[in-house]
């Protein structure tokens, strides 16, 4: 599988596909700090890089070419934490941007804590 050359809408697919796996991973977790503690190994075992910030942590996808995708685990409403419906690319004109994935509209930073997914209460995988 190539995954640089895609069109937009096969590499927004990855993304959202991206986001439920990620976000699989984190919702059990209510503390930034015990999920960065607990993952940070794993992740850089697959080749991503996990970085804790103030106010969350962002996992860095490298993915070929100088294309990558940094992805942002954030404090849900419910107690627990999710992933950002904002991430961070290096887009098709190579411009590293924010994007609201599932709105597909350009986003700044600040967006980046308020911007929750909601999967639903039947929500499993």
């Amino acid at each position: 599988m190539d995954l640089i050359a895609m069109n937009n809408a096969e590499r927004v697919k990855w993304m959202l596909k991206r986001h439920a796996f990620l976000n699989d991973i984190v919702k059990s977790y209510s503390s930034l700090d015990d999920f960065a503690k607990d993952k940070e190994e794993w992740f850089a075992l697959l080749g991503t890089d996990l970085t804790r910030e103030n106010d969350y942590v962002y996992l860095y996808m490298w993915l070929d070419f100088g294309e990558y995708e940094m992805y942002f685990v954030i404090p849900n409403t419910d107690g627990h934490l999710t992933i950002s419906e904002v991430i961070l690319w290096q887009d098709d004109t190579c411009a590293n941007t924010y994007l609201n994935i599932f709105s597909l509209h350009g986003a700044d930073d600040d967006e980046i804590l308020t911007s929750i997914h909601n999967y639903g209460e039947d929500y499993d995988s």
